[in-house]
């Protein structure tokens, strides 16, 4: 079945999803569900969200599910170099002078975490929580190898990281229509940019593996049921870096 345009379009033929819009450099991967997808890595990119020393690291007292991310994310990023997909790391990095931020972001912060709240200092000198350029703002340090000057950070500014930012811009500049996301928390950041990716037309899919959150395991459980009950694209690092001939 053909749903879309002549020149947008998805093309179902019982288990594949080809959203390759007839490209001839397209790759073919598993997804859960015994599913398969075809699509265009030269235009399609691997969006990571919130990995950050913020959420992840030691340091704060995190626990270690966003850390437990890093070896899958490694692997699915290794396999993105060598299929031409591009990264973007896309992550808080807050104005000094929070003036970009309303009371709903803030309040959300610090009702939960009143002396890490946006801007706050953190203990032991490791600077304010979240401004753009401090070290809670910056990348989790076991990811750093896996970061190349070619990539995009974007900085942003709500749960989406759409909202107020360059990253619809730069994807599109980029004739981008594929958006593979990964990160953390899957129930709250990643939930919010993929609902946001979706409404703005893109084709969007979940690396299951390279996903996490903190909340109760329901939270998880739930985002990965809507999006296999919506599109069911849905799938693991192991099966991007295997794609079939």
């Amino acid at each position: 079945m053909h749903f879309g345009n002549n020149l947008n379009y998805w093309v179902v033929d019982n288990d594949l999803i080809d959203v390759s819009r007839g490209s001839a450099s397209s790759l073919t991967i598993h997804l859960e569900n015994n599913r398969r997808m075809r699509f265009n890595p030269q235009r399609s990119a691997i969006i990571v969200i919130d990995m950050q020393n913020f959420f992840g690291s030691e340091k704060l007292g995190r626990g270690p599910s966003t850390r437990d991310l890093v070896p899958s994310l490694h692997r699915l990023i290794a396999g993105a170099r060598v299929f031409d997909v591009r990264v973007a790391w896309v992550n808080w990095g807050n104005r000094p002078d929070l003036a970009n931020l309303p009371p709903s972001v803030l309040y959300t912060f610090g009702k939960h975490q009143p002396d890490s709240g946006i801007g706050s200092p953190l203990p032991d000198n490791l600077g304010p929580a979240l401004l753009k350029d401090t070290w809670s703002a910056d990348l989790l340090e076991e990811l750093k190898v896996s970061h190349d000057s070619r990539d995009w950070w974007v900085d942003k500014y709500r749960l989406s990281g759409f909202s107020g930012t360059v990253l619809d811009a730069a994807l599109r500049a980029s004739g981008i229509e594929t958006l593979f996301f990964t990160g953390v928390n899957i129930d709250q950041c990643v939930w919010s940019t993929f609902l946001d990716a979706t409404n703005l037309g893109y084709d969007c899919v979940l690396v299951k593996d390279c996903t996490a959150t903190s909340s109760p395991s329901f939270c998880y459980d739930a985002v990965v049921y809507n999006i296999s009950r919506q599109t069911g694209l849905v799938t693991t690092a192991e099966k991007f870096c295997a794609p079939m001939a």
